[in-house]
């Protein structure tokens, strides 16, 4: 796209504002050592990320990654609305991945089952599917091996287990209290990207 940048951005407060978060939520997070990218269209913020280089908590599955040396894990990535649908999402990641070359050889990224829009532009970066990840019949986070052999490298990763049965087909019915298997596979209707648009309980 023309006139977009992605930069690495060092200053709390100028992430604080883009992000519209806490400034001391902001601090906490570098602190811990993550690192964030802004995408820039002609200057104007279209988008940001957070790359952890030790270990981030996933809230929505109650799991810790604790990532071993030279690996990183790519979370809380947002386009903001004005800008969705112009390809910056996967061109934001594909800038991460050069500028980090020669800092790590593994990286790691996730969504939610519903979030189309997320797993198309981690498709475009170029990532290689190794694992789904959601919740087994009793309502705990689990995955699904995708990739032959990649099961104990992920089981590491984020201490879950792997599902001997069913995976949910959305994170949100499950965090709706809907249960783990309020839906059938290639039925959930849930879309990350429009809140009003859900299953029925």
């Amino acid at each position: 796209m023309e006139g977009l940048e992605c930069d690495r951005v060092l200053d709390a407060s100028i992430i604080a504002a883009v992000q519209a978060k806490p400034l001391p939520e902001i601090a906490r997070r570098l602190a811990a050592g993550h690192q964030t990218y802004v995408a820039l269209v002609n200057g104007e913020p279209a988008g940001f990320g957070w790359v952890a280089t030790d270990e981030a908590t996933i809230g929505e599955l109650d799991a810790t990654v604790r990532l071993p040396e030279r690996n990183r894990y790519l979370w809380n990535f947002v386009t903001l609305p004005e800008f969705r649908g112009r390809g910056i999402y996967p061109r934001l990641l594909r800038e991460i991945l050069a500028d980090g070359r020669s800092e790590a050889d593994w990286w790691w990224i996730m969504y939610a089952p519903e979030n189309r829009a997320s797993g198309s532009g981690i498709e475009k970066a170029g990532f290689i599917p190794v694992a789904a990840v959601a919740f087994d019949e009793r309502e705990r986070a689990a995955f699904r091996e995708l990739r032959p052999s990649a099961g104990p490298m992920v089981e590491r990763l984020l201490g879950v287990p792997q599902a001997t049965g069913m995976l949910t087909p959305c994170w949100k019915c499950v965090r709706a209290g809907r249960g783990a298997m309020a839906c059938a596979d290639d039925a959930c209707r849930c879309d990350y990207q429009r809140p009003d648009v859900t299953c029925a309980a």
